[in-house]
């Protein structure tokens, strides 16, 4: 075996390695089928058949042996030729062994001392034992040094040796076999011993041959397989006629077949296989090389001595107009035009005198365009050195001077982007380490720095300390691994002003692939900067207060809540309003209340901490998100509600602006949270509830969210929906409070909504009558009084004593704004046929303080239909008096709280004289609200009051409890509040 065996193809080995697993199996399965048979002895009766055919396989074993020291002996060779002295000496060997056993078989002529079956049983496992051995000394890739001719010689030596051993002293041997018995132990464990080692050696073969590649160590492995099943069959026999004894000399036979096999293939097939394939390589380098010159873009062509072409490539032959057979084998006159002839003959003489020549031919082709060919004219050598002609080797140069041509006007249009480039953008280059080694006007014009002053300078004379300190080094680890970097720097110019630049900076890589240089190109973006900045502000910031507006409070929210889920500590949202900031607004102006939540905001701004969010949600209502309060509830708690209630002290000293002192206090409404698991909407939601609370408990205080407002939330989501349900369903009710003359004679009525609920009872309009006008459905129900009241009108016209009633109706802020409330008004009175002087429409204080133009066009439309107003809870408004004069007017109501007191409290008394007073000398028509006990009617009827609603007289009933002279409805003064209409 040699190492310089050819590589073979996954295919092929893989279809050897079938083969050789086929053979293996094939082996195994012939085995057990014999070892299943019974002994069947051969040749019983002709027992010279027996020696014929065993004569006949052992020559064949041994005609396999020579035939492998024969291939090793003439074609291994070189790097194999070790491994040919292992084939040579062990072969030898087992065919001189063979053929030893062959001869002195029992029943064989006689060799020198009779034939015997011992005899032969010792030459069978000389043979078998070097042939083992020659197979591992294969598989351990041993090499034994020295001539053929040596090893040869060995072999015979080792014949000679065993045939005397065999021969004369047998009787140092074993005993191998007992006639009538047969194998002995010996001989048994002997075979055993054989097999063993040839499946083992099989193993370390077939290992070899799945690592190198090669199907020779396939088929030896195959063969020792083989081998070594068949030892099997020599240790059991009882007679040398055996059909056992035959079968185990066919394995023998076919082992040496692939041990052939694998011989053959290594001295025979293989190398002529490289042959051919050396062969098929040069053919294929041939024809590349003949395709490579047919299409290489230059000519080439041979002339000898006496200036015959001997080859000419495509590329030549359409250079000189003709095809490549009628330019081989030409003389260079019967090719080439007279000029061509002239010019190329001098250039030819010069090659064949041993000397290089270069010339360039300027020509027209057959398109008469112009043609330019750089022409190379050597010496062609034979391989003594002796110069048998020339090489001509020539190359078209028209498309190399087309291309130098638009080399220079690219050279002009590059000149020209430069200067454009130079008069429109800032440019700067600088050298591997960031040297300025160049700048262009423009950087000179927005740095403030002479050229003198930056060449040989570092970017940093422009550093403006805007940027973080990891934005250059991510810049530098950019550029310097040949990247483009795009980026906008902010940059500080020479009087200390700053500039934005939109920077693009391209590296120049050198041969090795590190930067050499950079030049950064640079766009002004200062101005775009500035608005970008004014953009960010007016989407995130306040443009009053400058605060942040609610979509960034959002934000910084749920920074907080995620900051919060980190670290543990505790966060709160606190919101706040001020207390009564419409009266500002409605009083002094709205500028003023502009200048008044801007000086809130800066109040605010300067309690809290830095890492503090402060901002304003909208009208008078401003957010502080608090974070980093601690991991202990009561300490954050404590620590948020000192916070609070520092701000709210704050914003309650008085505001001194434009020559004005405003008086203003705030309400504030907390609520704690840790971690992000409360949703945002639900924590604003929270604080909102808390803000409702501190309002409803006085305002100017501060109250933190319980769960317990969260139930009041809910409660009052279940009554607005109850409340829906009434409306559509018409379940509420108009009641009828009676307003009587100092006679308790009924003059009219004020119509109240009363609201009968089939599981509630009675629910109090003190709590009904806010949540209606807190989401809009006041309106709803307004209309629908104000047409119960005008059908109880038409119903009474035909009365006699209720025919002259009037009846007041309350009407809502909301439902006065309405654009279409006149209309509206004047569509019930249509609908309803209702006298519209019977009707008194009541409005609150409150009511005016808006838009008085408005409202005193409305009224005066109203009143021009006939419509009376009353002005309702009289003397408990902030506005001045002046609007009196100006309001069509028909009645003042005096607050249930100024007669509460007339004979308690001086002031009161003062108010309701007051009042009464002022009604005479406007001429309008008083009602005292919430008259409960007769002292107070007496007062109120000494000082001039006409007339009179409340307890005394009668409760807001049904209409059909209404009575034309009421009477108390208490046998005794009782302490009550006037319900709210």
């Amino acid at each position: 075996m040699t190492a310089e065996a050819a590589p073979r193809t996954p295919s092929t080995l893989a279809r050897q390695r079938q083969w050789a697993a086929g053979v293996c199996l094939g082996s195994v399965l012939l085995l057990v089928l014999v070892l299943m048979m019974p002994p069947v002895p051969l040749f019983v009766s002709r027992q010279g058949d027996l020696l014929s055919v065993h004569l006949l396989l052992e020559l064949f074993s041994v005609v396999i042996s020579m035939m492998v020291v024969s291939m090793a002996w003439h074609t291994l060779s070189g790097s194999g030729a070790g491994m040919s002295n292992v084939l040579v000496f062990g072969f030898t060997v087992v065919a001189g062994a063979d053929l030893l056993h062959a001869l002195t078989y029992a029943g064989m002529p006689s060799l020198i001392t009779d034939s015997s079956t011992p005899k032969a049983i010792f030459f069978w496992l000389m043979g078998r034992s070097f042939e083992v051995l020659a197979v591992w000394l294969v598989a351990l890739q041993v090499r034994l040094s020295g001539s053929r001719v040596l090893w040869l010689t060995w072999g015979l030596l080792v014949n000679l040796g065993l045939f005397v051993f065999g021969t004369f002293l047998l009787e140092g041997f074993p005993a191998t076999f007992v006639p009538g018995i047969g194998v002995t132990p010996f001989k048994a464990v002997f075979e055993y011993v054989l097999c063993g080692a040839n499946l083992a050696a099989a193993a370390v073969l077939f290992g070899l041959g799945q690592r190198r590649a090669d199907t020779r160590f396939l088929w030896l492995g195959a063969a020792a397989f083989v081998m070594g099943v068949g030892e099997l069959c020599f240790t059991s026999y009882v007679t040398p006629s055996d059909f056992l004894n035959v079968v185990g000399h066919v394995f023998k036979i076919a082992a040496f077949a692939f041990i052939y096999r694998a011989t053959f293939l290594a001295g025979v097939h293989e190398p002529y296989q490289r042959l051919s394939d050396a062969e098929q390589r040069l053919r294929r380098q041939q024809t590349e090389l003949e395709t490579m010159l047919r299409n290489v873009p230059v000519g080439v062509s041979r002339l000898d001595s006496q200036l015959h072409y001997r080859y000419v490539n495509s590329s030549q032959a359409h250079h000189i107009g003709l095809p490549v057979d009628e330019i081989v084998g030409h003389h260079i006159d019967d090719v080439l035009s007279p000029d061509l002839q002239a010019l190329v003959r001098p250039h030819v003489q010069r090659a064949l005198s041993g000397q290089r020549s270069e010339f360039e031919v300027n020509t027209v082709n057959r398109q008469d365009q112009p043609v330019s060919v750089a022409t190379l004219m050597v010496p062609d050598r034979d391989e003594n050195g002796h110069i048998v002609g020339a090489l001509s080797i020539i190359s078209d140069t028209s498309e190399l001077k087309r291309s130098n041509q638009r080399l220079t006007e690219s050279l002009r249009e590059v000149s020209e982007l430069k200067a454009a480039l130079d008069a429109h953008a800032i440019v700067a280059v600088t050298d591997a380490r960031g040297i300025i080694t160049r700048v262009n006007d423009k950087f000179c014009a927005i740095s403030q720095y002479p050229r003198s002053e930056l060449i040989g300078k570092t970017h940093r004379i422009i550093n403006s300390g805007h940027h973080p300190s990891g934005f250059f080094g991510d810049l530098w680890r950019t550029i310097s691994r040949g990247q483009v970097w795009n980026g906008e720097i902010c940059n500080r110019a020479k009087d200390g002003s700053l500039y934005w630049v939109y920077t693009t900076i391209v590296p120049f890589v050198g041969a090795d692939g590190i930067p050499v240089q950079y030049i950064a190109i640079r766009a002004d973006i200062t101005e775009r900067k500035k608005a970008e900045d004014e953009a960010q502000r007016m989407a995130f910031f306040d443009a009053l207060t400058g605060l942040a507006n609610r979509r960034l409070m959002n934000e910084r929210l749920k920074l907080a809540l995620l900051a919060s889920a980190r670290s543990g500590q505790f966060g709160a949202l606190v919101l706040m309003d001020l207390d009564n900031f419409k009266e500002v607004n409605d009083t002094l102006g709205h500028d003023q209340g502009d200048e008044l939540l801007r000086q809130v905001a800066r109040r605010i701004a300067g309690c809290v901490r830095q890492t503090d969010t402060v901002a304003r949600l909208g009208g008078d209502e401003f957010v502080l998100v608090l974070g980093e309060l601690g991991t202990e509830l009561s300490a954050a708690t404590a620590m948020a509600g000192d916070l609070g209630d520092k701000v709210r002290q704050a914003l309650s000293e008085r505001y001194h602006f434009n020559g004005l002192s405003v008086d203003a206090t705030s309400s504030v409404g907390l609520v704690m949270f840790r971690g992000d698991d409360e949703p945002l909407d639900e924590l604003l939601k929270q604080a909102d509830m808390a803000l409702y609370r501190a309002k409803a408990a006085g305002r100017d205080r501060q109250v933190f969210f319980d769960p317990a407002l969260q139930a009041e939330v809910n409660a009052r989501a279940r009554l607005l929906a109850d409340l829906r349900q009434a409306i559509e369903s018409q379940g509420l009710r108009v009641f009828y409070q009676p307003v009587v003359d100092a006679d308790r004679v009924c003059v009219g009525v004020e119509a109240l909504v009363r609201w009968p609920h089939p599981q509630r009872g009675m629910v109090s309009p003190a709590q009904f009558i806010p949540l209606a006008e807190q989401t809009g459905l006041i309106e709803a129900i307004g209309r629908w009084v104000l047409e119960q009241a005008c059908q109880q009108l038409v119903a009474w016209a035909a009365h006699p004593q209720r025919s002259g009633w009037t009846v007041a109706v309350n009407v809502s802020a909301r439902e006065f704004r309405r654009l279409d409330f006149v209309d509206q008004v004047r569509r019930v009175l249509e609908r309803t046929g209702a006298d519209p002087h019977k009707l008194r429409l009541e409005l609150t204080e409150s009511m005016l303080h808006s838009d008085l133009e408005e409202t005193v066009q409305k009224m005066v439309a109203l009143q021009v239909l006939g419509v009376r107003f009353s002005l309702d809870d009289f003397g408990t408004g902030y506005s001045s008096l002046g609007y009196l004069k100006r309001l069509p007017l028909d009645q003042l109501k005096i607050d249930q709280s100024f007669v509460r007191d007339v004979l308690v409290d001086p002031n009161g008394a003062a108010i309701a004289r007051t009042v009464l007073s002022l009604a005479q000398s406007l001429d309008l028509g008083v009602v005292a609200e919430g008259v409960e006990t007769q002292a107070q009617m007496d007062f109120l009827v000494a000082h001039g009051c006409p007339a009179f609603q409340g307890y005394l007289f009668s409760r807001p009933v049904p209409v059909d409890e209404l009575a034309d002279r009421p009477r108390a409805s208490f046998p005794t003064p009782p302490v009550l509040t006037q319900e709210p209409s």
